[in-house]
Parts: structure tokens; C-alpha cells; sequence
């Protein structure tokens, strides 16, 4: 690339680092506008005077632009629904996208809606006052009788007006900052039957009509091919992973090829390269066949919802085809960075999306790597050498995105691609000639539809193979930013980029072989060194929600899990498999050696079998009562788990980190105890040095009053019993425990009402310092045995 492309590379970086920065810090309007006007006039002056020297000016005037434009997006009306939150009222609105309906019993269902708001009347007030923004409305219709509102509909619907909230966790796909990507700002939980439709849209909605036909052929489909079948081939052809089997969607993720499951740039390539290929073949030449293929991938955009990372991989294959029939190929990387400058332009917070993120890593990888890579394997055969290239070269340009995000690597993905995604392929493009072919001759369409069900079967007995050989996938660490720097500029460097005229990899090695020997035993020495030396001890209380989980971790990196959260409802969340253990796997724990169940309530023991079915678990504490389903479903995990009963006085040591249970189900005053009651929660004690960790469970008044006839020592941080409720943390307890720190595991907004104030003025009557997952999120503490000190997610 010449010069002028480099700078839209380099530009394009620029503005991105911008609108990270800006999302770490908040800065003052007035004083970007000042800095950003500055440089435009140096850039400008020195880009008219054709000066070298505008490279600086012009990076730092994008710098300044992105933080600028991220600052000025994230400002929102004075009269959005999310000044409203907290609040009870009533508001009226426009449903604003084709409702979402799921199936939740054999007789109710649970409707989510997107309503643009035009206006609000407060619980006090007495009359409608005008508001803007959009609220998530989930309504429950528990009679199948009762008809949901529809696209388009004015409707009027009363309750409390709550946040956006998710598990504010490290390494957890922020779902809130997804919904404020679509100008949500609020949600909202009701009945269906409060929901009244004010005036009933008429007007010509092409996304329902899009909906209605991909429902229809999803009905056709399960006509002819088993149910998972259908969904399989539904999630090629337009997305999503509703009703796949869940063992399918593990096995797909475990090869790498879960990507696929979602309309994707690989779709995108497909229906142009088919469409290329069959206007080639028809010689309607180079013109005719690119506009041939860029009508192709819009009506395919069109048709699978036109959804933000479908209109990304689009817009990516029409400026490849584009670039294709100028005869541009070389100006690729240009074209991919003017394309995340456009993106991130039109919506900034893009940057923090997973997908965004995946393609243009992917992407970036395929036009920087894949012609080395491709020359590195020349050897190979060609049908060979050129699925590996796009393999590796694609997955060394994700690899710390994978790792922060997954902390999961596929290195089975090789042979997925080489074996698995040709059928895969084959299948997509029967079944869209499939859907074309049954709208004119639906028994010619279904006769097409059989044969890619049987290929979905080939596929999944295939990847089900390859994801249950061993190493299939191996766990990856979170390297952060600056592991993630030091990463690219190390794959620059061996793929070619020489600063200051330096030596390859190749030319040191034959040039200093001994001084490369010792590098890299030095290296390997500084590595070793490190993970043998110990740290701190840190206990983290996850954010799981209305429930409760904490994570200890010893100076040499063993692992104990005190309760693993839990959801209520049907919802099939498992917080054990989606919070619990991506949280330990981003903290570097691949083994529990102890997972202690305080007792078998949902909230505490509901996310275990999850958690066990993620990451190895050597033992399990269990209280001694009557299993409950949660606990069921962990004793039923694989590999077996050795069970070990809760006895008070038990204790253990791991790193010179004491754990003892201080109070047992089944033991003394507890004995007669009913067994679904909170009251009969274990008790553990953990101490390192001089600090203690008082973990409660659900304890309660008749518990802690057990616990007090015994003796209670004090602790520097206490697990508040039963997530504040206003029966647990009496005073008597908390004058014996005398805790520094106080932590309170609980959901946003929770229908409990918990914490109660009055327990917080208790706690706060002893002085202790409150922390609340729900409003700062994962909660760390560390400590030298001496020293101790508390850092929070949400700053």
C-alpha cells in the first residue's frame, strides 16, 4: 500500500483508540471541541502545504474525534424513559419491532417487546407528560387466550420502570451495553393483561411480513426433517439458535465453528461466490456478474432480518466486490479500515460488540496474514494448503479477543474447516435453493429440504466426533491490553514487519543461534518464575444476581467455590455454565479443588451442575439434608465428583489458607431444624494472616443465635446472611463479628426488596463498609495476610 492507504489504516486505529479512551474516562465536552478544532486547523495547514508532518496532526485529530463522538453519543434527551427509573407509572408508546414470543409453559408464554415511548405519567402525577427513548417490556400471558400486541401498535402498559442491569463481571458479554446499542434505556416487567393496545397499527411493516414468511418456512421445515434438524438449518439460513439441541451448539462452539450458526461475513462470501461463479460460468462478464453478486448478498441481507452484524458482513462483501470489479484486490486493508471507520462513526459503542470485534479481527487477519501463511504451506496440496491458510490466518488475528472473551482455544478448528465446513457449505446453499425452489413447488422444495437434513446429520456426528478428542479445545488465559499489544507486534514482526530495519525471526536464528537458545530459555525461566511465585490471596464475591457465589483463590492458584448462584423461573439461564465459570475461567481457574454448598436453595447450589460441567471439580462440601433438584443435577455431572458431608469443626488447609465450617446442617441446635428453612445454612470461616472471611449463606435470627451460644469470632469481611433480608444481621451477631467490611450478594431490583434498610442501618450502625453486587458488581478483595484492600467492577 502507498502512503495515502496507510493513513486510512492508521486513521481508522486512531479514531477507534479514541472512543476506547473515552469510554474509560469522562472528559469535558468544550474541552474536545477546543482540542479537536486545534488540530483540524494544523492538519489542514499542513495537509496544504503537502507536508509528511500531517501524519501526527491528522492521528490525534481522529483521536480527539472518536472521544469526542463517543462522549456526544452517550448524552441522552432530558425526557428519555431512563431518567424514569426506579419509578412506577404508566406510559404509552409505539412497539417498535416485531415482537419476540417464547414458549415458556404448555399454556402461557412470555412476550418481549421493544416500545418506542411518546409519553409517561408518573405514579404522583395526573396527567401524561411527554417522554422519548425505548423501553424492553417483558410480559407474561399465562392464558393463551389473551392476544399480544402486535408491530405497530400503540399500546399503554403500567409498572415499575427499572435500569438495564447484567452480571457486571469481568469478562462477561455486557448485555446492557447491547440494548443501549439499539437506544434502549430502560425495562420493564409485567403482566400481559395489563397491556392495553390504544390504537392498533396500520401501517406497511416489512420486517413482520419477513418474520411471518421465516416462520413459515421453519413450520415447512419441520414437516420433513426432525425438529433439530430444522433448527440447525433455520440458524444457517438466517440466524440463531433457538431450539438447537444444546449438546449441537457445544460441539459447534468446541470446533470453531459456531460462527456459522449466525449470518456472518462467510455468508456473505458464499452467495457472492456462488453468484460469481454462475455469472463466470455464463460469461456475462466481470461488470455484470460483481452487480450480479452484490444483489445477491443485499436481497440475502434483506431476507435474514438486516440485523447489525448481518448489515456489517454486507456491507464488508460489497466493498470486496466493489473492490474486485475496479480491479482494487491490493487495497483491501484501505477498504477494511474505511469500513470500521464508517461502522464506528455511525455507532460508536460498535466497538465494545463481540461480533464487531471477531469480524474485523477475523478479517484483518485473512488481508495481513493469509498470502505468508498460504506461501508457508506451499508444500501442501492445494485443496489443502489454502482452508489452512484461511483457518490460521483468521484465528491468529482473534486469538487475545478469543482469550478475553472465551478462554478457550480450538485447535481442532483446522480439521473442522478442512472436513466439516464444505458440507456445511453445501448445506447453506441447498437450503436457500431449497426456500426459492418450495415457494414455487413446495414438493420439489421439501424433496431438497430431506437431502440437506441428511447432510445436518453428517455434520453433527462429524463435529461431535471431532469435539470429544482429546485437546480438541485447550484453555487460553485473558491477556489484557498490553498482553494483547505485545502479541500483535510480535505477529507483525515474524510476518514480516521490520522497524528500524531490524532481523527477521529467521535471519536472528541463523545469525545469533545461541543468543535465540538463551532468549528463549530466559523466557521460559521468567514464565516459570512467575506462575510459581505467590500472590496474594483474593477472594471474589461474584455478580450472579439474586443469589450467591464466592470465589477463593490461594497464593499458589488452588480454588474453592463457596455456593454457585442460581436462576429462578424457567427462563433456562444456567448462571453456573453463562457467569459462574466463564468468571473462573478469566481469572485462570481450570480446577475447583472444593465447592462448598452452604445448602441446596436455588440462588446458592442452582449453577453448580453448570459450573462442574465447565470446569473440573475434585470435592464437594454438602450439607446434610434432602437433596435438592440443584444438588441432584451436580451429583449427576461427569466425570463423578467425590461427595463429602458438612460437619461443624471440619476444616482444611490449601496454601496456608485455613477453611473451617463453623456451623453445620444436621449439627447441634440445627439438628431438628426443618431442611428447607434458611435458618439451617452452613457457616464457613476462611483466615489467611490476620483477616478472616465470615461466609453466612442464607443464615438467618434462630441460625445466628445458634451460632452465638457457640462463640463467634470476629472477621474483617462478612458475607451478610440471606442477601440483607431484614430476619438475618441482627444486632447481637453483628456486634460479635465486628466485620471491617460488609458484602452483600444481591439482584438489581430484586422482588424481595432486599437488602432491607433496616439491616444496612444495622450494619452501618457498627461501621462497617457496605459493598453490594448490584451496584459494584464482582467484588475482590486481596491480602497478604497483612495487608488487605477491596477493588470493585463498577467504579
Amino acid at each position: 500500500m502507498d502512503w495515502h492507504h496507510n493513513i486510512l489504516v492508521f486513521i481508522s486505529a486512531a479514531f477507534a483508540a479514541g472512543i476506547w479512551q473515552a469510554g474509560l474516562y469522562s472528559w469535558k465536552l468544550p474541552v474536545l471541541t477546543g482540542l479537536a478544532v486545534l488540530l483540524l486547523l494544523v492538519s489542514a495547514g499542513r495537509v496544504a502545504a503537502k507536508s509528511r508532518q500531517a501524519f501526527w496532526p491528522l492521528l490525534g485529530l481522529f483521536f480527539i474525534a472518536g472521544m469526542l463522538h463517543y462522549t456526544q453519543d452517550r448524552l441522552i434527551r432530558a425526557d428519555d424513559i431512563g431518567y424514569y427509573t426506579g419509578q412506577t407509572a404508566v406510559l404509552a408508546g409505539v412497539i417498535a419491532a416485531v415482537p419476540v414470543v417464547t414458549e415458556t409453559e404448555p399454556d402461557s408464554r412470555q412476550v418481549k417487546y421493544i416500545v418506542s415511548v411518546q409519553k409517561i405519567k408518573p405514579a404522583p402525577a395526573g396527567a401524561f407528560i411527554q417522554a422519548s427513548g425505548k423501553i424492553s417490556v417483558t410480559a407474561r400471558y399465562p392464558d393463551r387466550r389473551l392476544k399480544p400486541a402486535a408491530y405497530g401498535d400503540t399500546i399503554q402498559v403500567n409498572g415499575r420502570i427499572l435500569a438495564l442491569h447484567g452480571y457486571n463481571n469481568p469478562g462477561q458479554i455486557d448485555m446492557t451495553a447491547a440494548l443501549k446499542r439499539q437506544n434502549i434505556t430502560a425495562r420493564m416487567s409485567t403482566q400481559g393483561q395489563t397491556i392495553k393496545i390504544i390504537m392498533a397499527g396500520n401501517t406497511f411493516s416489512w420486517r413482520e411480513i419477513l418474520a411471518d414468511w421465516q416462520q413459515g418456512i421453519a413450520k415447512s421445515l419441520l414437516k420433513v426433517m426432525p425438529v433439530n434438524d430444522a433448527a440447525v438449518l433455520t440458524a444457517l439460513l438466517f440466524g440463531g439458535y433457538q431450539g438447537i439441541n444444546k449438546n449441537v451448539i457445544h460441539d459447534f462452539a468446541t470446533t470453531g465453528l459456531i460462527h456459522i450458526l449466525s449470518v456472518s461475513g462467510a455468508h456473505m462470501a458464499l452467495v457472492a461466490g456462488l453468484l460469481r461463479w454462475l455469472g463466470s460460468w455464463l460469461r456475462l462478464g466481470s461488470l455484470t456478474t460483481a452487480a450480479l453478486a452484490a444483489l445477491g448478498v443485499m436481497v440475502y441481507a434483506c431476507l435474514s432480518g438486516l440485523t447489525p452484524p448481518v448489515i456489517r458482513a454486507a456491507v464488508m462483501g460489497l466493498i470486496s466486490l466493489t473492490a474486485v470489479a475496479a480491479g482494487r484486490e491490493n487495497h483491501a486493508p484501505a477498504a477494511l479500515a474505511v469500513t470500521a471507520l464508517g461502522m464506528l462513526a455511525y455507532q460508536p459503542l460498535l466497538l465494545y460488540d463481540i461480533s464487531f470485534q471477531l469480524s474485523f479481527g477475523a478479517t484483518a487477519g485473512l488481508v495481513f496474514l493469509y498470502q505468508r501463511t498460504l506461501d508457508s504451506v506451499a508444500r501442501l496440496p492445494a485443496w489443502l494448503a489454502g482452508p489452512f491458510a484461511v483457518t490460521v490466518s483468521a484465528q491468529l488475528g482473534v486469538l487475545p479477543l478469543i482469550a478475553w472473551h472465551f478462554n478457550s482455544f480450538p485447535p481442532i478448528s483446522v480439521v473442522a474447516n478442512i472436513v466439516v465446513l464444505p458440507i456445511i457449505e453445501l448445506v447453506i446453499i441447498l437450503g436457500l435453493a431449497g426456500v426459492m425452489i418450495f415457494m414455487v413447488a413446495p414438493g420439489f422444495g421439501n424433496i431438497v429440504f430431506v437431502v440437506s437434513s441428511l447432510l445436518i446429520g453428517c455434520v453433527m456426528m462429524i463435529t461431535a466426533l471431532l469435539a470429544a478428542l482429546p485437546f480438541s479445545s485447550v484453555y487460553i488465559p485473558s491477556v489484557g491490553l498490553t498482553g494483547s499489544a505485545c502479541y500483535y507486534l510480535l505477529l507483525a514482526w515474524m510476518y514480516g514487519w521490520r522497524p528500524f530495519h531490524g532481523p527477521g525471526p529467521g535471519q536472528l536464528c541463523r545469525q545469533y543461534p545461541r543468543l535465540g537458545l538463551l532468549a528463549v530459555i530466559l523466557a521460559a525461566g521468567v514464565l516459570a518464575a512467575y506462575s510459581w511465585y505467590p500472590r496474594p490471596l483474593a477472594v471474589h464475591f461474584i455478580d450472579v444476581g439474586q443469589g450467591d457465589a464466592a470465589l477463593v483463590v490461594t497464593p499458589h492458584g488452588k480454588a474453592v467455590l463457596v455456593d454457585a448462584g442460581g436462576s429462578f423461573g424457567s427462563s433456562g439461564f444456567d448462571v453456573g455454565e453463562r457467569v459462574v465459570a466463564p468468571y473462573l475461567k478469566h481469572y485462570g481457574v481450570t480446577a475447583v479443588d472444593y465447592l462448598i454448598l452452604t445448602h441446596g436453595h436455588q440462588d446458592h447450589a442452582g449453577g453448580a451442575a453448570g459450573v462442574a460441567g465447565a470446569i473440573k471439580i475434585n470435592h464437594v462440601l454438602l450439607a446434610r439434608e434432602e437433596f435438592s433438584p440443584a444438588v441432584q443435577a451436580l451429583l449427576h455431572t461427569k466425570p463423578v465428583i467425590t461427595v463429602i458431608p458438612a460437619y461443624a469443626g471440619q476444616s482444611f488447609q490449601l496454601d496456608g489458607v485455613a477453611f473451617r465450617i463453623e456451623q453445620a446442617v444436621g449439627d447441634g441446635a440445627l439438628r431438628h431444624q426443618p431442611a428447607a428453612g434458611n435458618e439451617v445454612s452452613s457457616v464457613i470461616r476462611i483466615t489467611y494472616g490476620q483477616h478472616t472471611f465470615l461466609i453466612t449463606g442464607d443464615l438467618e435470627a434462630r441460625g445466628e443465635a445458634a451460632l452465638l451460644k457457640q462463640g463467634v469470632l470476629p472477621c474483617t469481611v462478612l458475607k451478610v446472611g440471606h442477601h440483607g433480608s431484614k430476619t438475618s444481621s441482627t444486632e447481637p451477631f453483628l456486634q460479635a463479628a465486628a466485620p471491617e467490611y460488609a458484602v452483600i450478594s444481591v439482584g438489581y431490583g430484586n422482588r424481595f426488596g432486599h437488602p432491607h434498610p433496616e439491616t444496612l442501618q444495622r450494619l452501618q450502625a457498627i461501621k462497617s463498609l457496605i459493598y453490594r453486587t448490584d451496584k459494584q458488581g464482582a467484588i475482590v478483595f486481596q491480602s497478604d495476610g497483612k495487608n488487605i484492600k477491596v477493588d470493585t467492577f463498577v467504579k
